[in-house]
């Protein structure tokens, strides 16, 4: 993969160290460890937490944040004043949902990807786990052990989108990857538990 990527900023929209920013821990990590593994050099990656982002040499940003009962914990405006991101500049969505089938929450995800973008963002999709309880439950086990594997699976999608510099979709026609569900540009990681177990859970 030619990596032309050299900055990336990552906000954790609901700013509360939960479940979105174990997402992006693992982005993070995931994102510099391939590019080292294919000769690279890292990209630098800025956390918007402390402050304001404010440099025109973005390449994009990604959003993470989580949806509790069918609402995102955080509005996108609020997450992209912490940023002071500049116009026009690409930014992906990685969301966690509290809905065993991440399907459910393409509505809530879709209208923040368009409040993204009448923000002055282009929102090139991004992802969706399902069963988002559970990611701070598991987030010291394996990888790509049966707890993480198909949140992880999903990251490294899109992360090959962000390396790329272009759309969730037209990266997967790039790599030929035909094996992960994908709508409206999401790529939707499914819960790593049964229904029923996952509800016996959430009580």
């Amino acid at each position: 993969m030619d990596d032309t990527l050299r900055h990336v900023v990552l906000v954790d929209a609901d700013g509360d160290a939960g479940a979105a920013r174990l997402l992006l821990d693992d982005f993070a990590d995931a994102l510099c460890a391939y590019a080292r593994m294919g000769g690279a050099e890292p990209p630098t990656v800025t956390w918007a937490d402390d402050g304001t982002c404010e440099d025109d040499a973005l390449d994009c940003g990604v959003v993470a944040f989580r949806i509790r009962e069918g609402t995102p914990a955080s509005r996108p405006t609020d997450a992209l004043d912490m940023v002071g991101a500049p116009n026009g500049m690409p930014c992906y969505l990685l969301c966690c949902t509290d809905d065993f089938d991440p399907a459910d929450a393409l509505p809530s995800v879709t209208a923040y990807a368009r409040e993204c973008e009448a923000a002055g963002l282009i929102c090139r999709g991004g992802v969706i786990v399902g069963g988002g309880a559970l990611v701070p439950r598991t987030a010291k086990s394996p990888r790509m052990g049966t707890l993480r594997r198909w949140r992880s699976e999903a990251t490294d999608a899109l992360i090959a989108a962000v390396r790329l510099q272009c759309g969730v979709d037209e990266a997967a026609a790039i790599t030929r990857d035909t094996t992960r569900r994908r709508e409206q540009g999401f790529i939707l990681a499914r819960c790593p538990i049964p229904r029923w177990a996952y509800r016996l859970f959430l009580r």
